[in-house]
């Protein structure tokens, strides 16, 4: 349809050119706004799977900054955060009374069960409840999510429009193949992740099996009350004198660092100064014991061996022959550093036997090694660490319907975790990952980077809930960019020598899996500001045919319920105003 030109003369105006006014030959999808105000905190479902840290902390971090957010966690085990978790605090939830600097599992996990109850939290978490599968939904936009509840076995199937996998990397106790293991043997077989309550080691002969880092930790507790170690050791391992950094040394009559006292905690209680002056410090070592030592061959790096050579060589009395026995030929950072305080002296008790031939067998009373000699033991203790936690211990169905797992398995098509800024995946839309492959950058703790990821989860569903979206997804391309970045980042890194490590891939030069490639200031920059050009976005289905569809009738929620202050909450007090983020932070 044309509509005839309108001219100055005929209406009298001043003779100023006008375009002639005509009606889009869309007319007829004209778009027509809604009744109702705009609400960018349109109701969203998140499922959780996992209740460790960070698990509770994206419950408690969605919850506040997603308004209008239903939270869903599920967690297989009969308590929040088990006790393996790395000691350290939410920097939004300091503790100022801490007993001592490296805490015990059990006061760890009393930590975060006050956050949780402090957040109101309790009854979104589902305790004893495993989740068996998720699966996306492409014609509802939804994940579909089984969950097996422990106690009743009864399965059933929950809704959610995000999902966020915080399954743990070390959460999956890993077993070697060994013959005659778990159908031979008459003892009992421990893993050190599911240690029995029922389980007395007083006066038993037992095996040993692992030399990381709960090996190290277990035999120093262990070695006085039992009768006889047997300690088989496939590999050797750096023993540090510390975590990272200046943080104090753990020694072997005191696990747990040095104890703060009654008026340490007192100060802290009374002069906030003074606690943030002290995690400064902690967070400090952090930040600075990284600087050049990850670049394999570099002064920074053979000082570090240096440093811990004369660490270990003191912690065996000057034996130099035990240090020969026990020192890597790889660089140190290879794989995880562990402190082990005790590990070394207990290598030399007369109750230990401490045996590098491989095993051959198990049989009904112990273990046989490759060269035929039998060790008859009471018990077999695996602390061989954890099966790969880099990939989805669970299906984990995209839009092809084909298993996360299943790609990125060494035998799959993609044949490593193939990530997008280390929190999402490519043909999985609304799907998010903490503490994952290229989840960790460098200078940070476990749950600063899990605060820092959140943050980035929270804008992304704050994207989707708030305009004409359903699902976003990160492109394929830009997925590919970002691998190559990590790829050749670590191509000088420690990482690359002769050790095995989960850390990455394999053995040798292989592809780096824990690591961002990147500083934690980095990481934190880059995630601040999401890459939308990166994602392709579905629109609800009331939106496609025009995009501001969420405009609605020209108003907000705000303009109809606010009060005074809300209706006015750009306006600070003399003296607040901080031009950096000015207008960045109107909030409802």
């Amino acid at each position: 349809m044309t509509l005839p030109e309108v001219t100055p003369q005929a209406t009298g105006a001043a003779t100023l050119p006008i375009r002639p006014v005509r009606v889009s030959e869309r007319q007829g999808r004209c778009y027509f706004p809604k009744q109702e105000p705009w609400n960018r905190h349109r109701p969203i479902k998140v499922i959780v799977t996992g209740a460790g840290i960070g698990g509770i902390a994206s419950a408690v971090l969605i919850s506040h900054k997603v308004k209008n957010a239903t939270i869903r966690v599920y967690d297989r085990h009969s308590k929040v955060v088990p006790s393996h978790v790395y000691p350290l605090e939410l920097s939004f939830e300091p503790n100022l009374d801490w007993s001592e600097y490296y805490p015990k599992g059990a006061e760890i996990q009393q930590y975060y069960e006050r956050i949780v109850a402090k957040y109101g939290l309790t009854d979104n978490i589902s305790l004893q409840h495993e989740v068996l599968k998720a699966q996306w939904l492409s014609s509802e936009s939804q994940w579909e999510v089984e969950v097996r509840n422990l106690i009743t076995r009864e399965t059933i199937v929950d809704r959610a429009d995000f999902f966020i996998n915080s399954q743990g990397r070390i959460s999956e106790p890993r077993y070697p193949s060994i013959q005659g293991l778990h159908d031979t043997f008459k003892g009992r077989v421990i893993h050190t992740a599911r240690w029995p309550k029922d389980f007395d080691h007083t006066g038993k002969c037992v095996a040993v099996i692992g030399n990381g880092a709960s090996g190290q930790q277990l035999i120093p507790n262990i070695i006085n009350d039992v009768e006889h170690i047997d300690h088989f050791v496939r590999s050797k391992t750096w023993v540090a004198p510390v975590y990272t950094g200046d943080l104090f040394s753990a020694q072997a009559g005191q696990p747990g660092g040095p104890k703060y006292s009654d008026e340490e905690r007192k100060r802290f209680h009374e002069d906030p100064a003074t606690y943030l002056e002290h995690r400064r410090k902690l967070e400090l070592s952090f930040h600075q014991s990284h600087k050049g030592v990850d670049v394999i061959g570099s002064e920074a790096n053979e000082n570090l061996r240096k440093k811990i050579t004369d660490v270990m060589l003191e912690r065996l009395g000057g034996d130099e022959e035990w240090l020969a026995r026990v020192l890597p030929d790889y660089a140190p950072g290879c794989k995880r550093l562990t402190p082990g305080p005790g590990y070394l002296e207990s290598l030399k008790n007369p109750k230990l036997d401490y045996i590098t031939e491989g095993i051959s067998h198990v049989t009904e009373t112990g273990v046989v090694t490759n060269d035929g000699k039998a060790h008859e033991v009471d018990a077999i203790i695996m602390a061989t660490g954890f099966s790969n936690g880099f990939t989805p211990l669970f299906p984990i169905i995209g839009k092809d319907g084909v298993s996360l797992r299943e790609k990125w398995a060494p035998e799959g098509e993609i044949g490593y975790p193939e990530t997008y800024l280390g929190v999402m995946a490519p043909g999985y839309p609304n799907y998010f990952s903490i503490l994952q492959a290229q989840g960790n950058a460098r200078g940070t703790t476990a749950p600063r980077q899990i605060e820092i990821t959140v943050t980035f989860i929270a804008k992304c569903i704050r994207k989707i809930q708030s305009q004409s979206y359903v699902s976003l997804d990160p492109r394929q391309n830009a997925v590919d960019d970002f691998n190559d970045i990590v790829n050749s980042f670590f191509d000088n890194s420690v990482t690359h020598d002769k050790c095995t490590s989960w850390f990455k891939q394999g053995a040798g030069a292989s592809r780096m899996l824990i690591w961002w490639p990147g500083t934690l200031h980095h990481c934190a920059d880059i995630l601040r500001d999401p890459r939308w050009e990166d994602f392709d976005f579905k629109r609800a289905h009331r939106a496609r045919h025009n995009r501001f569809e969420y405009f609605g009738n020209g108003t907000t929620v705000r303009d109809a319920v606010g009060g005074d202050e809300q209706l006015t909450n750009y306006l600070k007090v003399v003296g607040d105003i901080d031009l950096a983020r000015y207008h960045e932070e109107w909030e409802e």
